[in-house]
């Protein structure tokens, strides 16, 4: 019976991306089908067998933000029902891929960076408070798949539930501060000084 470790490596597929398993784990390559991937595919494999002893290194393609979103809608539409992924599709087309439709990679989505997306949907007026903080643990759910899937790094995950709920009032304010800032011609400075007067009020 041949060894597993003399079976040529798969091209596999994982929703819309390319990936091939080795060291149990699979490895990332780009869009699926995509000339990027072949190429990608085509290194990894003249890697092992110029070295097989040797772990592949680190530096293969890093999975942006945009390509992890897109990864998991993927899985959603297929193993979610369909109002569930109707909430990721308005998470990720609306203010995901708004803030976050380039090149960054998911290692760079940080605490601030969700927290951003969260000051994007105050600032749409769509939704409440509960739905904001909903849509916000979604984001990170995604980012939890993302780990599952070796897609992302743990303690990027572990990071953004480090980020508290909006509790109750906060998007108002936020909004209030907004608007008063756009009306009124405020500085920047003018509209800190009113928040920081607004959260020491509610410490005390």
């Amino acid at each position: 019976m041949p060894k597993l470790n003399n079976r040529p490596l798969k091209y596999s597929k994982m929703g819309n991306y390319a990936v091939v398993y080795y060291g149990g784990k699979p490895h990332y390559l780009g869009r699926y089908g995509s000339p990027e991937s072949k190429v990608a595919y085509a290194r990894i494999l003249a890697e092992i067998q110029a070295n097989p002893s040797v772990p592949l290194p680190s530096g293969e393609k890093k999975i942006t933000v945009r390509e992890l979103a897109a990864a998991f809608l993927d899985y959603a539409k297929a193993s979610t029902n369909h109002t569930d992924y109707a909430h990721y599709r308005t998470i990720v087309l609306d203010f995901l891929d708004k803030l976050y439709g380039d090149t960054t990679p998911v290692e760079h989505f940080k605490p601030r960076s969700l927290k951003l997306v969260r000051e994007e949907m105050i600032k749409s007026r769509r939704f409440c408070r509960n739905t904001i903080n909903k849509y916000v643990q979604f984001i990170v759910f995604i980012f939890r798949w993302g780990v599952e899937n070796d897609l992302v790094l743990e303690t990027t995950w572990r990071a953004l539930k480090a980020v508290r709920a909006l509790q109750k009032g906060f998007a108002g304010i936020v909004v209030f501060l907004l608007f008063l800032g756009r009306s009124m011609r405020c500085s920047v400075t003018s509209i800190a000084t009113v928040w920081g007067a607004v959260m020491w009020d509610s410490t005390v």
